[in-house]
């Protein structure tokens, strides 16, 4: 059993020696032919790569001898270049020095020009000094001596046509100084503004709605003596004209409050004590803006330079201030615009001509709220907001109340009565036409003997017709000399009023008897 095993082990170990070592030798032979593969693979890898170094060395090699001909190339043309430059630079040379043999050639012709220079000065001075002892000699003067005639001589010449040329000029300036005045005032007036509309004086708000008219009045006319409150105005229904409210008031600004606020009230849909209240701060507060607005605005129109922005709220207000039916804004427009052109066409500072014209009636918008005239108040608002001391002068005699001699002063008078004597510039409201013609009536008929008067032709003329049985023809001159007076002294009036005093006496008498009637015979 053990003989049996151990001879089944040894043939067993017998054929897996065998197997074993014919599994090596397999495995030796596929090793070989694998090394063999992978030697000619490998043979095969390194052919290629030699081929393809070989390719970038030729491409490489190829690379640098282009690079190397294009730098000899360039280095050529460089050369080429350098020689040009060494050409250009001794043709230059060349230029140069020939320019430099010129120029000393012109250097010496020079010294030479000034040696004779000298030269020749030097001989006028012999002669200059020969011909000073010659004259010496048959003049029997010295040189200073001689110099001293002759400089009297040509003052006294010059003095002479001085005096001539002085008299010529000022003949020629009295002959023809009216026609230039005329010719100046008259381009200055054809160039001044036209009128501007005088929609800010309304005094009366026409409410034709009964309802509105109630709206507006309240219970009790409570909300009218609100707003007269909060307004300081009087707001009155004319009896005779129900739908007309009167605004009385002597403040145009409040006058202007009032109507803005009523115009606003009527287009309301309910009316309450705050409500009226916010509507006239909101109205006031417009105003005010539109003050400064107005100031700024003339301001820049006559570019007139800097100014205190106060002083251009007055100059705002001006414009709800009327003198005589004119615009006081618009008439001090016309007078600074009048001052600019006659001063420039008389070479006087029109900038500043235009700056007195347009503030010379200042004090006006505020000479209703303080005590004293305008031409006061001007003047110390003038002086308040640091005005050049010519437009202070200008302000002061612009009616006559001090002396201004000055040109300024006088350009601002005559600009102010071109403005407001000319047709069209000044003009009344109804009331005060009105009353001015009742007026006239009333003078006239005041006296005794005057059977009746008529103010006709606007108020230019009033005819007075008298009793030929109490007045004879000496009393009536007095009565029209007594009328003239009074006039004058007692009312205002624009230009001239005529005065016609009629005594006329008429008899009248007929002739003959009642005429007869004819009787009517019966057919």
């Amino acid at each position: 059993m053990v003989v049996t095993l151990l001879f089944g082990f040894l043939v067993g170990y017998g054929q897996a020696n065998q197997q074993l070592n014919r599994r090596l030798s397999q495995a030796a032979s596929q090793a070989k032919k694998f090394s063999e593969k992978k030697r000619v693979e490998l043979t095969q890898k390194t052919q290629h790569l030699l081929a393809e170094n070989q390719a970038d060395v030729l491409e490489y090699q190829a690379d640098e001898e282009q690079e190397i001909a294009e730098q000899a190339a360039e280095n050529q043309a460089r050369l080429e270049r350098v020689s040009l430059l060494e050409k250009s630079l001794l043709s230059f040379s060349q230029r140069l020095d020939k320019q430099q043999q010129v120029l000393d050639e012109h250097r010496e012709a020079l010294e030479q020009q000034r040696a004779r220079l000298t030269m020749a000065k030097q001989t006028e001075q012999d002669l200059q000094r020969r011909r000073g002892e010659i004259l010496g000699q048959k003049s029997a003067l010295t040189a200073n001596q001689a110099k001293q005639v002759v400089l009297q001589e040509t003052e006294t010449k010059l003095a002479q046509d001085f005096e001539t040329t002085v008299r010529e000029n000022h003949d020629f300036m009295v002959l023809n100084a009216p026609r230039d005045a005329r010719n100046l005032m008259t381009s200055a007036i054809q160039s001044a503004p036209s009128d501007a509309p005088k929609t800010h004086i309304e005094r009366n708000i026409l409410i034709s709605d009964p309802k509105m008219r109630a709206k507006i009045t309240g219970k009790n006319e409570q909300r009218l003596r609100l707003l007269e409150t909060l307004i300081g105005v009087d707001l009155i229904f004319n009896p005779e004209l129900p739908e007309s409210l009167i605004i009385s008031t002597n403040d145009p600004l409040r006058r202007e409050v009032a109507r803005t606020v009523i115009n606003e009230l009527m287009t309301a849909r309910q009316l309450n004590q705050g409500m009226i209240e916010n509507t006239v701060k909101l109205a006031q507060r417009r105003l005010i803006e539109q003050l400064r607005q107005t100031g700024e605005t003339t301001w820049k129109k006559l570019q007139l330079g800097w100014v205190h922005p106060d002083l251009l709220k007055l100059l705002g207000r001006m414009q709800y201030r009327t003198s005589y039916g004119q615009n006081v804004l618009q008439h001090s427009v016309e007078v600074a615009e009048l001052c600019g052109l006659i001063a420039a066409e008389l070479g006087i500072q029109p900038q500043l001509a235009k700056r007195a014209g347009l503030l010379h009636d200042i004090g006006k918008a505020v000479d209703r709220e303080v005590n004293g005239t305008h031409v006061e108040l001007g003047v110390k608002i003038a002086e308040a907001y640091r005005e050049p001391t010519e437009v202070v002068q200008a302000i002061a005699a612009s009616h006559g109340d001090v002396d201004g001699d000055d040109s300024i002063s006088i350009l601002v008078r005559v600009a102010d009565s071109l403005s407001g004597s000319r047709p069209g510039a000044r003009s009344e409201s109804v009331e005060e036409y009105i009353n001015r013609l009742k007026g006239l009536e009333r003078i006239a008929r005041q006296h005794q003997g005057v059977k009746d008067s008529y103010a006709i032709q606007a108020g230019r003329e009033i005819r007075i017709i008298v009793n030929p049985n109490e007045v004879d023809d000496h009393q009536s001159q007095s009565i029209t000399d007594e009328v003239a007076a009074q006039i004058e002294a007692e009312l205002t009036y624009p230009g001239k009023i005529k005065i016609t005093t009629i005594r006329q006496l008429s008899a009248v008498q007929y002739v003959g008897g009642k005429p007869t009637t004819k009787k009517k015979h019966a057919s």
